[in-house]
């Protein structure tokens, strides 16, 4: 089914459910889908030609894990439309809040490896987005996009996640420091630029995740003053958790997690004595767990290998 669809326009047919199947657009050609069309292609993802468009009317909120598009996806007007981009079998729809028209498309790969800014302490080397227009943009992800190691790896601290922009060789914060908000955890979950501030998105070539350094500071301070540190990492199966921290805690809580995010067990009210303190963990098989410390609203994250 080459070029069955080289030009069509859907508008205001809300009575009927459109399909399609296998959907192609071929060069030069359009496919626009209207906000208020049911419309589903059998759980099929649309694919396009070099020069062709998928189109959407502003607000129009289709696509889902096995209908998106494979390729660029334009939206016209103004409102808060889903852009239904994917790539490579992962769907990383953008929402956005956009004043004219918007243009967004996904890609399952490494980013263009640049410097970071100095506001950015690390950049995801998993997708990244091309977006053109002016919105308050929201960029999902899932187990694929590797968050956990994002964010163990540099603070510990998912609220850090921020979107990055690239341009001329530089990451920066594509909004101002610690205005990006956060859902969600580390497997499934969400980022907003700065709501109040429309991005201008063509300041940046592609768009992925990263870590604002500055949220890192305000949140993870519970580190920065105490330096804690894992005993005996790697631990022995059977063994229990041994900390050690410049200063002495009560009422310190620490949750534990698999590297997948699952959450295994919460303790509560630990006390250190002589800055050593003491975890009694379950029955965990060899593999990298995560512990968070909370105290009076600062945190921090420790990642710990069980062998």
């Amino acid at each position: 089914m080459n070029k069955l669809f080289t030009l069509i326009c859907i508008v205001g047919l809300s009575s009927q459910i459109t399909y399609a199947q296998e959907l192609y657009v071929g060069d030069n050609a359009e496919f626009y889908l209207g906000k208020d069309l049911p419309f589903t292609t059998n759980n099929t993802i649309v694919t396009l030609g070099s020069t062709g468009i998928f189109s959407v009317e502003a607000e129009t909120d289709w696509g889902s894990l096995s209908e998106y598009v494979n390729g660029k996806v334009l939206a016209y007007g103004t409102g808060t439309t889903k852009l239904p981009t994917g790539n490579n079998g992962v769907y990383a729809p953008v929402i956005a809040n956009h004043t004219g028209d918007i243009k967004a498309s996904y890609f399952n790969t490494t980013p263009t490896t640049g410097t970071n800014g100095a506001d950015v302490d690390a950049v995801s080397t998993k997708e990244f987005w091309e977006l053109t227009g002016n919105a308050v943009i929201t960029l999902p992800w899932n187990s694929e996009s590797d968050i956990t190691s994002l964010v163990t790896n540099n603070g510990g601290v998912l609220n850090a996640v921020s979107i990055v922009g690239y341009n001329n060789g530089t990451w920066d914060l594509a909004s101002a420091l610690n205005t990006n908000t956060i859902t969600g955890d580390l497997l499934n979950g969400t980022v907003t630029s700065d709501a109040a501030n429309e991005i201008t998105l063509g300041d940046f070539t592609q768009y992925t995740f990263g870590v604002d350094h500055q949220a890192v500071l305000a949140i993870d301070d519970l580190f920065l003053i105490a330096d804690i540190n894992i005993l005996s990492n790697p631990i022995e199966m059977g063994k229990n958790i041994k900390f050690i921290s410049s200063t002495d805690f009560s009422g310190l809580e620490i949750s534990l997690f698999d590297i997948n995010g699952r959450h295994l067990q919460l303790y509560k009210n630990i006390v250190s004595n002589n800055g050593v303190g003491i975890l009694q963990i379950p029955n965990l098989s060899s593999g990298i767990y995560i512990l968070r410390f909370e105290q009076e609203g600062k945190q921090g994250v420790k990642k710990i290998l069980v062998k």
